[in-house]
Protein backbone atom coordinates (compact mmCIF):
# COMPACT_ATOMS: atom_id res chain seq x y z
CA UNK A 1 0.00 0.00 0.00
CA UNK A 2 1.08 3.60 -0.48
CA UNK A 3 3.21 4.93 2.40
CA UNK A 4 1.04 7.22 4.51
CA UNK A 5 2.02 10.61 5.86
CA UNK A 6 3.49 9.78 9.28
CA UNK A 7 1.50 10.56 12.38
CA UNK A 8 2.58 13.94 13.73
CA UNK A 9 3.21 15.34 10.27
CA UNK A 10 5.85 14.99 7.59
CA UNK A 11 9.34 16.34 8.34
CA UNK A 12 12.67 16.43 6.50
CA UNK A 13 13.97 13.75 8.85
CA UNK A 14 11.13 11.47 7.71
CA UNK A 15 11.41 12.38 4.03
CA UNK A 16 15.16 11.73 3.87
CA UNK A 17 15.21 7.94 4.51
CA UNK A 18 12.39 7.43 2.00
CA UNK A 19 14.08 9.57 -0.66
CA UNK A 20 17.70 8.49 -0.12
CA UNK A 21 17.46 5.05 -1.84
CA UNK A 22 15.70 6.64 -4.81
CA UNK A 23 18.35 9.36 -5.00
CA UNK A 24 21.07 6.71 -4.87
CA UNK A 25 19.31 4.88 -7.70
CA UNK A 26 19.25 7.94 -9.93
CA UNK A 27 22.85 8.80 -9.04
CA UNK A 28 23.96 5.35 -10.11
CA UNK A 29 22.07 5.81 -13.39
CA UNK A 30 23.69 9.22 -13.81
CA UNK A 31 27.14 7.65 -13.52
CA UNK A 32 26.48 5.73 -16.76
CA UNK A 33 26.98 8.82 -18.89
CA UNK A 34 30.38 9.93 -17.52
CA UNK A 35 31.62 6.33 -17.44
CA UNK A 36 30.67 5.54 -21.04
CA UNK A 37 31.92 8.91 -22.29
CA UNK A 38 35.26 8.24 -20.60
CA UNK A 39 35.46 4.77 -22.21
CA UNK A 40 34.56 6.07 -25.68
CA UNK A 41 36.99 9.01 -25.36
CA UNK A 42 39.86 6.55 -24.88
CA UNK A 43 39.01 4.44 -27.96
CA UNK A 44 40.00 5.16 -31.60
CA UNK A 45 38.37 8.17 -33.31
CA UNK A 46 36.80 9.49 -30.09
CA UNK A 47 35.38 12.69 -31.63
CA UNK A 48 33.23 10.88 -34.20
CA UNK A 49 32.16 8.16 -31.78
CA UNK A 50 31.29 10.55 -28.95
CA UNK A 51 29.26 12.62 -31.40
CA UNK A 52 27.40 9.57 -32.77
CA UNK A 53 26.77 8.20 -29.28
CA UNK A 54 25.43 11.56 -28.14
CA UNK A 55 23.02 11.82 -31.08
CA UNK A 56 21.79 8.23 -30.61
CA UNK A 57 21.27 8.76 -26.89
CA UNK A 58 19.35 11.99 -27.55
CA UNK A 59 16.96 10.08 -29.77
CA UNK A 60 16.63 7.25 -27.25
CA UNK A 61 15.90 9.71 -24.44
CA UNK A 62 13.06 11.48 -26.24
CA UNK A 63 11.53 8.11 -27.16
CA UNK A 64 11.96 6.95 -23.56
CA UNK A 65 10.18 10.05 -22.25
CA UNK A 66 6.58 8.78 -22.62
CA UNK A 67 7.28 5.72 -20.43
CA UNK A 68 9.62 7.21 -17.85
CA UNK A 69 6.81 8.27 -15.50
CA UNK A 70 5.23 4.81 -15.37
CA UNK A 71 6.88 4.33 -11.99
CA UNK A 72 5.07 7.31 -10.49
CA UNK A 73 1.75 6.28 -12.03
CA UNK A 74 2.07 2.72 -10.72
CA UNK A 75 2.96 4.03 -7.27
CA UNK A 76 -0.24 6.07 -7.23
CA UNK A 77 -2.72 3.87 -9.09
CA UNK A 78 -1.88 0.15 -8.68
CA UNK A 79 -4.10 -0.40 -5.63
CA UNK A 80 -5.47 -3.92 -6.20
CA UNK A 81 -5.65 -6.75 -8.72
CA UNK A 82 -7.91 -5.01 -11.22
CA UNK A 83 -6.05 -1.70 -11.17
CA UNK A 84 -2.63 -3.36 -11.40
CA UNK A 85 -3.69 -5.46 -14.38
CA UNK A 86 -5.01 -2.38 -16.18
CA UNK A 87 -1.81 -0.49 -15.34
CA UNK A 88 0.27 -3.40 -16.63
CA UNK A 89 -1.61 -3.57 -19.94
CA UNK A 90 -1.36 0.22 -20.28
CA UNK A 91 2.42 0.01 -19.73
CA UNK A 92 2.90 -2.81 -22.20
CA UNK A 93 0.85 -1.02 -24.85
CA UNK A 94 2.70 2.28 -24.40
CA UNK A 95 6.09 0.52 -24.41
CA UNK A 96 5.20 -1.33 -27.62
CA UNK A 97 4.16 1.96 -29.24
CA UNK A 98 7.38 3.82 -28.46
CA UNK A 99 9.47 0.80 -29.50
CA UNK A 100 7.64 0.74 -32.84
CA UNK A 101 8.37 4.46 -33.30
CA UNK A 102 12.04 3.83 -32.59
CA UNK A 103 12.07 0.97 -35.11
CA UNK A 104 10.46 3.29 -37.66
CA UNK A 105 13.38 5.71 -37.27
CA UNK A 106 15.73 2.91 -38.28
CA UNK A 107 14.06 2.43 -41.68
CA UNK A 108 16.85 3.65 -44.01
CA UNK A 109 14.88 6.36 -45.91
CA UNK A 110 13.46 7.74 -42.65
CA UNK A 111 16.83 7.69 -40.92
CA UNK A 112 18.60 9.34 -43.87
CA UNK A 113 16.00 12.11 -43.91
CA UNK A 114 16.42 12.69 -40.18
CA UNK A 115 20.21 12.30 -39.85
CA UNK A 116 21.44 13.79 -43.13
CA UNK A 117 18.57 16.16 -43.82
CA UNK A 118 17.08 17.38 -40.54
CA UNK A 119 20.18 17.13 -38.32
CA UNK A 120 22.68 17.64 -41.17
CA UNK A 121 25.10 15.14 -39.66
CA UNK A 122 28.29 14.27 -41.50
CA UNK A 123 27.83 10.90 -43.28
CA UNK A 124 30.39 9.09 -41.11
CA UNK A 125 28.62 10.17 -37.92
CA UNK A 126 25.20 9.33 -39.37
CA UNK A 127 26.35 5.77 -40.13
CA UNK A 128 27.66 5.25 -36.61
CA UNK A 129 24.49 6.79 -35.16
CA UNK A 130 22.28 4.30 -37.04
CA UNK A 131 24.18 1.37 -35.51
CA UNK A 132 23.99 2.87 -32.03
CA UNK A 133 20.23 3.52 -32.31
CA UNK A 134 19.70 -0.05 -33.51
CA UNK A 135 21.48 -1.38 -30.43
CA UNK A 136 19.34 0.88 -28.24
CA UNK A 137 16.09 -0.53 -29.66
CA UNK A 138 15.30 -2.51 -26.44
CA UNK A 139 15.81 0.64 -24.34
CA UNK A 140 12.29 2.18 -24.10
CA UNK A 141 10.46 -1.13 -23.68
CA UNK A 142 12.81 -2.36 -20.97
CA UNK A 143 12.50 0.95 -19.13
CA UNK A 144 8.71 0.85 -19.20
CA UNK A 145 8.72 -2.74 -17.94
CA UNK A 146 11.10 -2.18 -15.05
CA UNK A 147 9.49 1.10 -13.96
CA UNK A 148 6.14 -0.69 -13.69
CA UNK A 149 7.59 -3.08 -11.11
CA UNK A 150 9.70 -0.41 -9.44
CA UNK A 151 6.46 1.50 -8.86
CA UNK A 152 5.07 -1.50 -6.99
CA UNK A 153 8.22 -1.62 -4.86
CA UNK A 154 7.90 2.07 -4.01
CA UNK A 155 4.19 1.68 -3.23
CA UNK A 156 5.15 -0.99 -0.73
CA UNK A 157 7.89 1.19 0.81
CA UNK A 158 10.66 -1.07 -0.60
CA UNK A 159 12.68 1.76 -2.11
CA UNK A 160 16.01 0.07 -1.35
CA UNK A 161 15.19 -2.69 -3.80
CA UNK A 162 14.92 -0.08 -6.54
CA UNK A 163 18.51 0.83 -5.74
CA UNK A 164 19.59 -2.81 -5.84
CA UNK A 165 18.18 -3.12 -9.35
CA UNK A 166 20.09 -0.06 -10.48
CA UNK A 167 23.29 -1.51 -9.03
CA UNK A 168 22.71 -4.56 -11.24
CA UNK A 169 22.22 -2.24 -14.21
CA UNK A 170 25.38 -0.26 -13.50
CA UNK A 171 27.49 -3.37 -12.96
CA UNK A 172 26.21 -4.98 -16.15
CA UNK A 173 26.71 -1.81 -18.17
CA UNK A 174 30.25 -1.33 -16.90
CA UNK A 175 31.39 -4.89 -17.49
CA UNK A 176 29.77 -5.12 -20.95
CA UNK A 177 31.24 -1.78 -22.07
CA UNK A 178 34.75 -2.78 -21.02
CA UNK A 179 34.37 -6.20 -22.64
CA UNK A 180 33.16 -4.68 -25.92
CA UNK A 181 35.94 -2.10 -25.88
CA UNK A 182 38.53 -4.83 -25.28
CA UNK A 183 37.06 -6.81 -28.18
CA UNK A 184 37.62 -3.87 -30.52
CA UNK A 185 33.98 -2.86 -30.95
CA UNK A 186 33.74 0.79 -32.13
CA UNK A 187 33.13 3.26 -29.32
CA UNK A 188 29.58 4.40 -30.19
CA UNK A 189 28.42 0.81 -30.63
CA UNK A 190 30.13 -0.33 -27.43
CA UNK A 191 28.39 2.44 -25.48
CA UNK A 192 24.94 1.74 -26.93
CA UNK A 193 25.27 -2.03 -26.51
CA UNK A 194 26.35 -1.62 -22.89
CA UNK A 195 23.39 0.67 -22.12
CA UNK A 196 20.90 -1.83 -23.55
CA UNK A 197 22.48 -4.75 -21.69
CA UNK A 198 22.35 -2.79 -18.44
CA UNK A 199 18.70 -1.77 -18.67
CA UNK A 200 17.62 -5.29 -19.68
CA UNK A 201 19.44 -6.71 -16.63
CA UNK A 202 17.78 -4.11 -14.39
CA UNK A 203 14.34 -4.93 -15.80
CA UNK A 204 14.82 -8.62 -15.00
CA UNK A 205 16.15 -7.86 -11.51
CA UNK A 206 13.23 -5.50 -10.77
CA UNK A 207 10.70 -8.13 -11.81
CA UNK A 208 12.33 -10.75 -9.59
CA UNK A 209 12.52 -8.42 -6.59
CA UNK A 210 8.88 -7.39 -7.03
CA UNK A 211 7.50 -10.95 -6.94
CA UNK A 212 6.08 -10.62 -3.44
CA UNK A 213 4.69 -7.16 -4.21
CA UNK A 214 2.95 -8.59 -7.29
CA UNK A 215 1.45 -11.43 -5.25
CA UNK A 216 0.14 -9.01 -2.64
CA UNK A 217 -1.49 -6.65 -5.11
CA UNK A 218 -3.05 -9.53 -7.08
CA UNK A 219 -4.55 -10.88 -3.85
CA UNK A 220 -6.16 -7.53 -3.01
CA UNK A 221 -9.77 -7.46 -4.20
CA UNK A 222 -11.33 -4.63 -2.22
CA UNK A 223 -14.13 -2.83 -3.98
CA UNK A 224 -13.62 0.73 -5.14
CA UNK A 225 -16.09 3.56 -5.50
CA UNK A 226 -14.41 4.55 -8.75
CA UNK A 227 -12.74 1.55 -10.42
CA UNK A 228 -9.66 2.37 -12.47
CA UNK A 229 -10.27 2.62 -16.22
CA UNK A 230 -7.95 3.21 -19.14
CA UNK A 231 -9.50 6.64 -19.48
CA UNK A 232 -8.67 7.54 -15.88
CA UNK A 233 -5.14 6.14 -16.27
CA UNK A 234 -4.65 8.29 -19.36
CA UNK A 235 -6.04 11.38 -17.65
CA UNK A 236 -3.69 10.85 -14.69
CA UNK A 237 -0.68 9.92 -16.81
CA UNK A 238 -0.90 12.49 -19.59
CA UNK A 239 0.46 15.47 -17.55
CA UNK A 240 3.30 13.32 -16.20
CA UNK A 241 4.25 12.08 -19.67
CA UNK A 242 3.94 15.57 -21.19
CA UNK A 243 6.25 16.99 -18.53
CA UNK A 244 8.80 14.25 -19.21
CA UNK A 245 8.61 14.71 -22.99
CA UNK A 246 9.07 18.48 -22.70
CA UNK A 247 12.03 18.00 -20.36
CA UNK A 248 13.82 15.42 -22.50
CA UNK A 249 13.00 17.08 -25.83
CA UNK A 250 15.86 19.46 -25.13
CA UNK A 251 18.35 16.74 -26.12
CA UNK A 252 17.35 16.26 -29.79
CA UNK A 253 16.67 19.99 -30.00
CA UNK A 254 20.21 20.75 -28.86
CA UNK A 255 21.54 18.10 -31.26
CA UNK A 256 19.78 19.89 -34.13
CA UNK A 257 21.22 23.30 -33.27
CA UNK A 258 24.71 22.02 -32.53
CA UNK A 259 24.79 20.26 -35.90
CA UNK A 260 23.92 23.58 -37.61
CA UNK A 261 26.45 25.68 -35.66
CA UNK A 262 30.18 26.23 -35.63
CA UNK A 263 32.49 23.23 -35.19
CA UNK A 264 29.53 20.83 -35.32
CA UNK A 265 31.47 17.57 -34.95
CA UNK A 266 33.46 18.76 -31.94
CA UNK A 267 30.36 20.33 -30.37
CA UNK A 268 28.34 17.13 -30.79
CA UNK A 269 31.23 15.21 -29.23
CA UNK A 270 31.45 17.47 -26.18
CA UNK A 271 27.69 17.73 -25.60
CA UNK A 272 27.14 14.22 -24.14
CA UNK A 273 30.03 14.79 -21.73
CA UNK A 274 28.58 18.08 -20.48
CA UNK A 275 25.06 16.62 -20.34
CA UNK A 276 26.30 13.68 -18.28
CA UNK A 277 27.87 16.02 -15.73
CA UNK A 278 24.75 18.16 -15.38
CA UNK A 279 22.59 15.04 -15.07
CA UNK A 280 24.60 13.98 -12.01
CA UNK A 281 22.99 16.92 -10.24
CA UNK A 282 19.58 17.18 -11.91
CA UNK A 283 18.89 13.49 -11.30
CA UNK A 284 18.49 14.24 -7.58
CA UNK A 285 15.49 16.39 -8.42
CA UNK A 286 14.10 13.75 -10.78
CA UNK A 287 14.36 11.17 -8.03
CA UNK A 288 12.18 13.37 -5.81
CA UNK A 289 9.07 13.11 -8.02
CA UNK A 290 8.06 9.69 -6.74
CA UNK A 291 8.61 10.89 -3.16
CA UNK A 292 6.09 13.67 -3.73
CA UNK A 293 3.55 11.26 -5.23
CA UNK A 294 3.96 8.74 -2.41
CA UNK A 295 4.07 11.11 0.58
CA UNK A 296 1.77 13.96 -0.43
CA UNK A 297 -1.17 12.45 1.44
CA UNK A 298 -4.82 12.09 0.50
CA UNK A 299 -5.56 15.76 1.25
CA UNK A 300 -2.16 17.23 0.44
CA UNK A 301 -1.16 17.39 4.11
CA UNK A 302 2.46 16.51 3.27
CA UNK A 303 2.88 19.35 0.79
CA UNK A 304 4.51 22.03 3.03
CA UNK A 305 7.28 19.69 4.20
CA UNK A 306 7.81 18.30 0.69
CA UNK A 307 8.08 21.84 -0.70
CA UNK A 308 10.64 22.91 1.90
CA UNK A 309 12.75 19.82 1.23
CA UNK A 310 12.55 20.40 -2.55
CA UNK A 311 13.67 24.02 -2.25
CA UNK A 312 16.62 23.01 -0.10
CA UNK A 313 17.54 20.28 -2.55
CA UNK A 314 17.36 22.69 -5.49
CA UNK A 315 19.57 25.24 -3.75
CA UNK A 316 22.17 22.67 -2.69
CA UNK A 317 22.53 20.95 -6.07
CA UNK A 318 22.69 24.27 -7.94
CA UNK A 319 25.36 25.57 -5.58
CA UNK A 320 27.57 22.48 -5.89
CA UNK A 321 27.28 22.44 -9.70
CA UNK A 322 28.14 26.14 -9.75
CA UNK A 323 31.27 25.58 -7.66
CA UNK A 324 32.35 22.77 -9.98
CA UNK A 325 31.71 24.83 -13.13
CA UNK A 326 33.65 27.91 -11.97
CA UNK A 327 36.64 26.29 -10.30
CA UNK A 328 39.72 24.28 -11.37
CA UNK A 329 37.65 21.16 -10.67
CA UNK A 330 36.05 21.64 -14.11
CA UNK A 331 39.32 21.03 -15.93
CA UNK A 332 40.03 18.00 -13.73
CA UNK A 333 36.62 16.56 -14.56
CA UNK A 334 36.67 17.14 -18.32
CA UNK A 335 40.33 16.28 -18.97
CA UNK A 336 41.45 13.79 -16.33
CA UNK A 337 38.13 11.98 -15.73
CA UNK A 338 36.26 12.37 -19.04
CA UNK A 339 39.35 12.01 -21.24
CA UNK A 340 38.75 15.09 -23.42
CA UNK A 341 41.64 16.93 -25.01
Amino acid sequence: MTPAVPEGGLTARRILPFWAPLAATWLMMALEGPFLAAVIARLPDPVFHLAAFGVALSLALILEAPVIMIMGATTALARNRASFRKMRRFTYGLSALVTALMALLLVPPVFRWMALGLFALPPEIAELTWGAVALLLPWPGAIGYRRLYQGLLIRGGLTRRVGYGTAVRLGTMGSVSLALAAAGVPGALAGAGALSAGVLAEALASRLMARESVRRVLAREESELAPLTYGSITAFYYPLAASSVLTLAVHPLMTFFLAQGRNPVESLAVFPVVRALVFLFSCLGLSYQEVGIALLGERGEGYPALRRFALGLAAATSAVLGVLAFSPAAEWWFVAVSGLS
